[in-house]
This record gives structure tokens, C-alpha cells and sequence, in this order.
């Protein structure tokens, strides 16, 4: 059974005339002839009856009738849906966050993104690193924003930004008039962080340890609001990149020396087709974050 079939079946319904229906559709009268006597051989049925004038639908004619619109219609649906989607006036993006997914970098690309395709769903799943990464390969989410880890071929990816990351202390606290402080500096303070599974804050412990200093670790947090809610308390001091702090102010920020960056990128698994909206998503970076550039 052909789409083509089921197209001069309901056309000749429609005309009450195998002739009339070849010249609506612009192909021979036998051509229509033979697609809808195959289509009685291969169901077993007569769908029209020819004794009269006028080709009209046997009673089981009357039957496949009902169920061929409703086919047709769901192709035709179909059809219109996947070239909204092809044209971005429909679908959804899901993109994976950590809990630096408030940065300003990534906030601007999601409004560059949101501006230039406003009828793309944007669905955010935030979760620690290991976790977007797994998302990425069991192909739950089309693209994550996270610090790169170290090199996997499973994942590809395109560079977002690089933000400076700042001392951030209760503007009661000693350190908050420094111009500028090293990591050995916080030797005797005490740390909030993110979790132990963050790549991030993996990155920071190891920037402690080359600079054989480590402050005590009192406080983990999931969020970035509640370390600074910690930090704005005076429970401890954090490193946080400098845009999520910069506003805030119950807080004092302390830019490092040397400087220490964290660089985001997006990534998407490896030889996997992606979404219209997904790639667009990439195109937009590519651009600049500019849906003009």
C-alpha cells in the first residue's frame, strides 16, 4: 500500500469519477485505474461501486474511507510539523547547566539564542559535570555547557567563553580591602565550594595543590546562591567566576594573582545528529553570539 494510492483513493471519492479524478490529479485515467484496483487486490475488498455513473464507495469503501483521512491527515501533519522544525519556528532545545550556568557569558548566549528563534522551546537540565556528560552519551540532552574536562573523543566540542575567577568574602571580613590576594594567601580561611563531583571545583583544589596551599573545605553547596548567601554571612570565603559576583552587594570580590580563568564550552556527543535548533545553537556561537554576525 502506497501513499500515492491512498491519495487517488480519496480523490476519486471526492470527483465520483475515476476520470475526473486523473484530470484533478494530472496523470493518466489508467493510472488511477490500476492504483485503485491494486489497492482492492492487496485489501481483498471492492471499494468503489462501478455499475453506475458515478464511481461511489461500497459500504467497506466507506470504512477505509474514514481511515485514510485520518492516515492522510496525520501525514500531512506530520509533514508541516517536521518543516516548522526545519525552519526553526518550532521545537525545543534542551540544554544541560552546571551550577555556573548563570554566568554572564552563558546568560547572553541564551538571550542572543532566545532572540533570534523566539518559537524554540528552551528546556535547561541542570546537573554537576559527570552528570551532563553522561546525559550527553545516553542522548537525553542535545547540548551541555560545562569547564572542559580532560580530553574525551566522545564528546565534541566548541569553545564559549573564558571568565575570570575572584576571591569573594563578606565585606566584613579582613581580606575584603585587598587589592589583590594568591592562593597562598588563604591558607589559614575557610572554603565553600561546590560539591566534590564538580569539575570545577576539582580544578580549584588542584590550583590549591600546585600552589601547596589548601584552606580548610568547611561548607558544600549545590548552588551558587547559597555559597554566597554562606559567603555574605561570613561563614567562609569562595572562588567564583567574577560576572556571578560582580552585582552582589553584601559581597567583596578580590581578583587572583596570578589570575585563574575558567574557560566553558558546549558539547555535543560525537557523530550524533543533531537537532535544527541544536545547531543553531552552535551556529550562534560561532557568530559570536550574534544572530546578525
Amino acid at each position: 500500500m502506497e501513499i500515492r494510492q491512498l491519495e487517488y483513493f480519496l480523490m476519486v471519492r471526492e470527483a465520483g469519477s475515476f476520470t475526473r479524478a486523473a484530470e484533478r490529479l494530472y496523470v493518466s485515467q489508467p493510472a488511477v485505474t490500476n492504483a485503485i484496483r491494486s489497492l482492492e487486490e492487496e485489501l481483498g475488498i471492492q471499494l468503489f461501486d462501478r455499475s453506475q455513473k458515478l464511481a461511489t464507495l461500497t459500504a467497506e469503501g466507506r470504512i477505509f474511507a474514514s481511515h485514510v483521512e485520518k492516515i492522510m491527515h496525520g501525514i500531512t501533519t506530520t509533514v508541516e510539523e517536521i518543516h516548522a522544525l526545519k525552519n526553526l519556528t518550532s521545537g525545543v532545545l534542551t540544554l544541560g547547566l552546571t551550577p555556573l550556568g548563570g554566568m554572564r557569558s552563558i546568560v547572553h548566549q541564551l538571550q542572543a539564542y532566545h532572540l533570534a528563534f523566539p518559537d524554540i522551546q528552551i528546556a535547561l537540565r541542570e546537573e554537576d559535570t559527570t552528570g551532563l556528560q553522561q546525559a550527553l552519551l545516553e542522548d537525553k540532552i542535545d547540548l551541555a555547557i560545562f569547564a572542559a574536562p580532560a580530553g574525551n573523543s566522545a564528546l565534541s566540542s566548541l569553545e564559549l567563553a573564558t571568565e575570570e575567577l575572584v576571591i569573594c568574602c563578606s565585606r566584613r571580613h579582613p581580606l575584603h580591602r585587598r587589592n589583590t590576594l594568591a592562593l597562598t594567601d588563604l591558607a589559614g580561611e575557610e572554603l565553600i565550594l561546590l560539591p566534590k563531583n564538580c569539575l570545577y571545583r576539582q580544578n580549584i583544589i588542584e590550583a590549591f595543590e600546585q600552589a601547596e596551599s589548601l584552606p580548610r573545605i568547611l561548607f558544600e553547596a549545590q548552588s551558587v546562591q547559597t555559597i554566597k548567601g554562606l559567603v555574605a554571612a561570613g561563614c567562609g570565603i569562595s572562588i567564583l567566576p567574577e560576572s556571578l559576583v560582580e552585582d552582589d552587594g553584601e559581597l567583596a570580590t578580590i581578583p587572583l594573582e596570578p589570575p585563574l580563568s575558567l574557560t566553558s564550552s558546549v558539547f555535543w556527543k560525537t557523530g550524533h545528529h543533531l537537532s535544527h535548533a541544536a545547531e543553531a545553537f552552535l551556529d550562534l556561537i560561532k557568530k559570536g553570539g550574534s544572530p546578525h554576525a
